[in-house]
């Protein structure tokens, strides 16, 4: 009798780690990826600074505590201390664009309304403090609420043109991809002159 009371006692034991470690609920919601939803789809770096981020996923994609970062010129690294973080809230729609102005000195991300953005431009945007050399080819980063970099894209230096021609380096058609020479259309679908 004592190893068929031993026996049930490690049943029991047993049937109480498998129902404690099961779940009867709903399976947990997927959560997007980044690298595969969200692109750097146009960037300005002579005169008006700016980058727009587009959603080529099939849904709203939440970029609350996202945040983006140039990169550190010592370590090569995302530089996290001048990142702008997206707040709570912040949606990326789908087929949609988001706005940063970038080398905001001393400003808050926002969001700002349109008459606190580029003039002309529809769209509200966030302020960056970090700004994009157009001459190095310096790297721009997505970071993940961990500031792990999760998306990156090189500013392409070899697209060289003058601050003022209202020209930008973007992705044609929107989202995909490599970047060329193109009308500049921040908040809007991306246009070759």
């Amino acid at each position: 009798m004592p190893r068929f009371s031993a026996f049930v006692l490690f049943a029991l034991a047993a049937l109480a780690t498998v129902t404690a470690c099961s779940s009867d609920g709903p399976p947990a919601a997927a959560v997007s990826n980044p690298s595969t939803t969200v692109a750097f789809n146009e960037i300005s770096a002579a005169g008006h600074e700016w980058l727009e981020l587009y959603n080529t996923g099939s849904s709203d994609f939440d970029l609350g505590n996202y945040a983006i970062a140039d990169t550190d010129k010592a370590t090569g690294e995302p530089r996290t201390t001048k990142a702008m973080k997206f707040p709570t809230g912040t949606k990326l729609p789908k087929g949609g664009f988001v706005l940063v102005l970038l080398g905001k000195n001393n400003s808050t991300p926002g969001p700002y309304s349109a008459d606190a953005c580029l003039p002309g431009v529809a769209i509200g945007c966030f302020y960056a403090l970090f700004s994009v050399s157009q001459t190095r080819g310096e790297a721009i980063h997505l970071l993940a609420p961990d500031n792990t970099s999760v998306l990156n894209v090189i500013y392409p230096a070899n697209l060289d043109f003058e601050a003022g021609a209202e020209l930008s380096a973007c992705r044609v058609p929107d989202g995909t991809g490599e970047f060329t020479t193109c009308t500049q259309t921040p908040g809007a679908a991306n246009v070759t002159p």
